[in-house]
């Protein structure tokens, strides 16, 4: 009997001995917790972890002034108490920022890197808006920026956009920083494709809709022979497969002429 009472006892012992034991960590538990949190909170509005330099990189746009002024930063804020992941996305939200990073480095550096958005087309959509190569359309034309760029026209509004985008991407395909110096104008329809008006002479050359990049070629060939002997041109057509027409004019008492190439 006594060897029983003596083995309860002891496992009851125990029992209370690890109940304490597990109160005890849970209690330690929450107080560092509590602690941290509160350190952490007063490390949020500490003076030494405030913003004190702030690196702007991949802007050429947009100046470092007006991206620190759009995120709402300022000389007060704290490094630690940024929400990164909500300026980032702010700083996308941005019409000319096409992606963002922002890093901390403490004490007091915050550094942001951006890839801006290139025009490299107008499109006239009621007014003029500036296109990036993907086709985006992003931002109303600036003094800033200029519109010395060729022009995209046939939408009417942004709604009609989707449904112009396979040409837009076709007339895209062809441009750069030498296709632009001879292209004034992209015209777009959705039934004819696309009509390219020349930069010098205002000339009409007929794309189609697809195969555009070759068609283009084939243009430059007959355009550059063409002007070399200063023939005046009235129309060049290049959507069909295995020639390329142009209409001209040999005399203007002779009227119109028109030669298959």
């Amino acid at each position: 009997m006594k060897k029983k009472n003596k083995a309860r006892f002891k496992s009851t012992f125990l029992l209370i001995q690890r109940t304490t034991w597990g109160f005890l960590l849970v209690l330690i538990l929450a107080l560092a917790v509590y602690l941290g949190n509160r350190g952490y909170r007063e490390l949020k509005t500490s003076r030494y972890f405030q913003v004190k330099t702030i690196a702007v990189h991949g802007n050429h746009v947009l100046s470092r002034t007006d991206i620190i002024y759009y995120l709402g930063l300022k000389e007060t804020s704290n490094l630690l108490s940024l929400d990164l992941k909500a300026l980032c996305q702010k700083l996308i939200s941005h019409p000319w920022i096409k992606s963002a990073s922002i890093h901390r480095k403490l004490p007091g550096q915050l550094t942001i890197d951006i890839i801006e958005r290139v025009p490299v087309a107008l499109i006239k959509i009621g007014t003029f808006y500036y296109m990036d190569k993907d086709g985006v359309v992003f931002d109303k034309i600036n003094k800033d920026v200029g519109c010395d760029f060729p022009v995209f026209t046939g939408p009417k509004s942004f709604s009609e956009l989707k449904a112009y985008f396979p040409l837009i991407r076709e007339a895209l395909s062809i441009l750069n920083r030498k296709t632009s110096l001879i292209v004034s104008e992209f015209h777009l329809d959705l039934n004819h494709g696309i009509t390219l008006i020349t930069l010098n002479d205002a000339l009409p050359v007929k794309l189609g809709r697809r195969e555009v990049s070759l068609r283009f070629q084939r243009f430059k060939t007959v355009y550059h022979y063409l002007r070399r002997r200063e023939i005046p041109i009235k129309i060049i057509d290049c959507r069909y497969p295995d020639r390329v027409v142009v209409k001209y004019i040999r005399h203007s008492s002779e009227g119109k002429r028109e030669k298959t190439g």
